[in-house]
This record gives structure tokens, sequence and C-alpha cells, in this order.
């Protein structure tokens, strides 16, 4: 025993050691390292990513806002001309709302499945899936007020100049920047979600 621990003790011994264990341990801690960075970068790009999206889509439905708006006020100055502004106003809108549609329903459809990608802990997905929930009942409401205007400006009923419009067309703008404030809350706490710990705005 006493012969083996001075063979232990031995430089050439101790060198030979140390060198297996660096062998072993400095690629396991560099790998390491390497994909901790990576996974924080990602989850950060994923936070910057999920605000982004909601910001696209309060500008889309303020965009379709300001085009019942620009309507109105082009046919208040010439109200001859109201029927031919409709129908331009009702291919405007419908390209507009499409664009919509298509985004503002599918870009936080995979932030669940990400979550595990990113190895976020796992009650993650269900609070991810819970904030999902609530965004889209959140638009939602925003679609029926915005329904609520391309019913009245592109409708029969619509009259140029009638002071409702313009009453109709605030209360609706309204609506919606309350509705966006809580989008904004919402999209806050799912880019939270992904930022790294110990990582600030």
């Amino acid at each position: 025993m006493k012969k083996f621990l001075e063979i232990c003790k031995h430089p050439l011994v101790l060198l030979l050691v140390g060198s297996a264990l660096s062998y072993l341990l400095i690629p396991w801690i560099t790998d390491s390292s390497s994909h901790k960075r990576v996974l924080q970068e990602e989850r950060v790009e994923r936070a910057v990513d999920v605000l982004k999206q909601g910001l696209t889509d309060d500008q889309k439905l303020i965009s379709m806002v300001n085009l019942f708006e620009m309507f109105n006020k082009d046919v208040e100055a010439d109200p001859k001309t109201y029927k031919a502004a409709q129908a331009e106003l009702k291919t405007a809108f419908d390209k507009q709302y499409l664009e919509f549609d298509q985004h503002a329903w599918w870009w936080g459809h995979d932030l669940p499945i990400q979550s595990g990608l990113l190895e976020l802990p796992a009650e993650s997905k269900q609070t991810i899936e819970s904030l999902n929930y609530e965004y889209s009942k959140n638009l939602l409401a925003a679609v029926k007020q915005i329904d609520v205007l391309r019913v009245k400006f592109t409708g029969k009923t619509y009259v140029p100049g009638d002071p409702h419009n313009a009453e109709l067309l605030l209360a609706a703008r309204q609506a919606l920047g309350d509705l966006a404030n809580a989008r904004g809350g919402i999209t806050s706490h799912l880019a939270a979600i992904f930022m790294p710990p110990g990582r600030r705005w």
C-alpha cells in the first residue's frame, strides 16, 4: 500500500493523471459552456421576437382603423363619390385583414414546443399555453371592434357626413387601444418566460 501511494505521488504519474483529466474534462466543460451560451442567445432572440410579433398585430389593427378613417374623411369632402370609394375600401380592407389573419393567430402557435427545445422549466409550457389563450381572446375582441367598422363603412346604411361615423371611429380606436395595452402585458409576460435568468431588457 505504501509503495502504491509512493507511485501515485510520483511526478510522472501525477502528470499523466492530470493530462488524462484535462483531456476528458476540458472538452466537456467547453461543450457545456458553449451549449449554455447558445441556449441563452436563442432564448433572448425568442423573447425579442415575441415582442415584435405582438407589435406587428398592433400595427395591422391600427392600419385597418386608419383605412376607415381616411375613407370617411375623403367621402365627407366629396360625398358624390362615396359608392366608388366604398368598393375601393372593401378591396383594401380585405387585403389588410387577410394579412392580419395570416399572422395574428399563428405566430405564437409553436411557443410551447419551443419552450421545451430551449430547455425551459417544465411548467413553462402550461403557462405559455394559458397566455396564448388569453392573447387569442383579446384578438377576438379586437376583431369584433374592426368588424363593427367594416359593417358600417362598407354597408348600404353608410351615410356620408353622419356625425355617428366619427363617434364610431373614436369608440373603436379607444377600445382597440385598451385591448392593445392588455396584449402588451401578455406579450411582455411571454417574453419574460424566455429570457435567461439574470438577464434584463
